[in-house]
């Protein structure tokens, strides 16, 4: 079993970065800016290209490289074999909204072919990817290139199964996690909490580990580190910070939630989903309206989420957020990583 020091200078080796951090590429709040506070400030800044076409991956690789020249990844999504619904109930169900706000039906998800290939030009050094593994056909791509990949599991043997699709380190995310569960063999219902997953993982894969889920303060840092993680992923504890596209109701929302008040739901996407429920998503409730299977329900939903961000409808826009979301800081995220470093630091030291 290797050392705790071991296990961190392999994350460093493995990406590049100096220090044992990276932040969760949350869509739609994860913006370039934020990508280069934390790798400038020595963690490993990862861009969400979930939703974006391959254009916008290569501004946005731009954009970070001509403010950085340290380390970051890019996070691409697995598209679902699922079968499609029908999206024409949930679309009728929103008609008045869509004319309000002058959007149409529906809106497809972004090519995934055409978003691997502009990473691929992009040349980035580590790609992380969720909702799955990559086929052969991708790894051995990206591995021509010297890319490192980082795969995501909620479970063992979703980590298990990313070992076998030959990933370099595997993200362990935990129930207490905000945002949509990042499930692909498991049920989206098996809530295994962070600390019952990193020590698991680590033996049954021999990768390197990350810890994701509701960490917040150096404590809880140190303890993912002690049980066996090589470095952790944070998403609630930035979401607040300046380099967030965060809208501003959410900000004073944020401030007053509870940890209670972060609640599963399919209602975002059609996958289960934690975050604050927001109006717009209470009122579907009340309707009893059913969620629809993935993907179907983020393409009938989705031109809602664009039309709002633009109208600044923040009503109609979900937060996705963890558990530890009282904690989240309202600061520069580069300062909300020094913090969190250093606390995690005096904690090591205190044990030691």
């Amino acid at each position: 079993m290797k050392t705790l020091k071991e296990n961190i200078a392999t994350f460093k080796s493995l990406t590049g970065a100096t220090l044992p951090v990276m932040n969760a590429p949350m869509a739609g709040l994860t913006t370039p800016e934020m990508v280069v506070a934390v790798s400038s400030a020595g963690g490993l800044g990862v861009l969400a290209g979930d939703f974006l076409e391959a254009g916008e991956i290569t501004s946005a690789v731009a954009a970070v490289r001509a403010q950085t020249d340290r380390p970051f990844a890019v996070n691409l999504r697995i598209p679902s074999l699922a079968q499609k619904s029908d999206c024409a109930p949930l679309a009728a169900s929103l008609e008045a909204l869509r004319r309000e706000l002058g959007c149409p039906e529906t809106l497809s998800l972004p090519d995934f072919e055409a978003q691997f290939q502009a990473v691929l030009e992009a040349d980035v050094p580590v790609v992380r990817v969720c909702f799955g593994g990559f086929r052969e056909i991708y790894a051995d791509k990206l591995k021509a290139q010297g890319v490192r990949i980082i795969g995501a599991a909620t479970t063992l043997r979703e980590a298990k199964v990313q070992r076998a699709a030959g990933v370099d380190a595997v993200v362990v995310q935990g129930s207490e996690a905000g945002g949509p569960r990042l499930s692909f063999e498991s049920s989206e219902e098996d809530a295994v909490g962070l600390l019952s997953l990193i020590g698991p993982a680590s033996r049954a894969t021999g990768l390197p580990i990350v810890a994701a889920g509701g960490i917040v303060t150096g404590r809880q840092m140190a303890s993912c580190l002690v049980a066996g993680a090589c470095a952790v992923e944070v998403g609630t504890y930035l979401v607040r910070t300046e380099q967030s596209a965060l809208h501003e109701v959410y900000r004073t929302a944020m401030e007053f939630a509870c940890d209670t008040d972060a609640r599963l739901t399919r209602l975002i996407s059609g996958r289960l989903t934690r975050a604050l429920p927001g109006a717009l998503f209470q009122a579907l409730k009340d309707a009893g309206i059913e969620a629809l299977a993935y993907p179907a329900h983020l393409m009938a939903m989705r031109p809602i989420y664009r039309a709002a961000a633009r109208c600044g409808r923040d009503d109609l826009l979900p937060l996705c957020c963890g558990q530890s979301i009282p904690l989240g800081v309202p600061t520069d995220a580069a300062q909300a990583l020094a913090v969190l470093i250093g606390d995690c630091r005096a904690v090591l030291q205190e044990v030691l």
